[in-house]
């Protein structure tokens, strides 16, 4: 190689070095490009992002719902221990609105208990029932009613005024069940009560 070569071959590489030190500038179509490339890029990840929150939300309600009767159960797990203790509860306890039952009543010697007007229904009233001519009929709140089976009565009742008096009487109870039926007990003289019903007319030795 001659001095002559040698010199151009220097004189290239210093222009190649000038050149690659100088900023090119970059034609406006290709910024472009360049922009629109990291846009759709940013709407890509944007999309993904949406994307994962989304699904992620709705794995949490789809799983909700599934747990949601696991809950209730739970509550129901809870409450059924109170429930079946009230209802034991109730059934133990005695009914507020029964009537008490019926004690043995004994005459009063000052005279037979005062009769309502207009008897309740269900409430029992002492009666003093006088059977002189046969337990068949009696007179109660200004009505005449009729035994509905044979009474059978025991020896030894008391008279209207107590012992060894007369007539002979049943102290008892007397119980309007209806319209027209009632129905008379006596603890310690009677078995079982006797059913009533109101008649129009009676004998009368009633």
């Amino acid at each position: 190689m001659n001095d002559f070569e040698g010199r151009e071959q220097e004189e290239l590489r210093s222009g190649l070095r000038e050149l690659a030190d100088q900023q090119v500038p970059v034609p406006a179509p290709v910024r472009e490009v360049v922009e629109r490339g990291r846009r759709r890029r940013r709407v890509r990840v944007a999309g993904a992002v949406t994307a994962v929150v989304a699904c992620a939300v709705a794995a949490g309600v789809l799983s909700g719902p599934q747990s949601a009767p696991d809950e209730r159960r739970s509550a129901q797990a809870v409450a059924e221990p109170t429930v079946s203790a009230t209802a034991s509860e109730f059934a133990s306890a005695p009914a507020a609105a029964t009537a008490p039952a019926p004690v043995r009543r004994e005459v009063d010697p000052a005279g037979p208990p005062a009769q309502p007007g207009s008897p309740v229904l269900g409430q029992a009233y002492p009666f003093d029932w006088d059977v002189h001519c046969g337990a068949r009929y009696l007179r109660f709140a200004g009505r005449i009613w009729q035994a509905q089976a044979e009474v059978s009565l025991p020896p030894g009742l008391p008279g209207v005024h107590g012992p060894n008096s007369a007539p002979l009487v049943v102290p008892g109870y007397v119980t309007v069940t209806g319209a027209d039926t009632a129905r008379f007990e006596a603890p310690g003289y009677l078995r079982e009560p006797a059913a009533l019903r109101a008649v129009d007319d009676a004998p009368l030795c009633a």
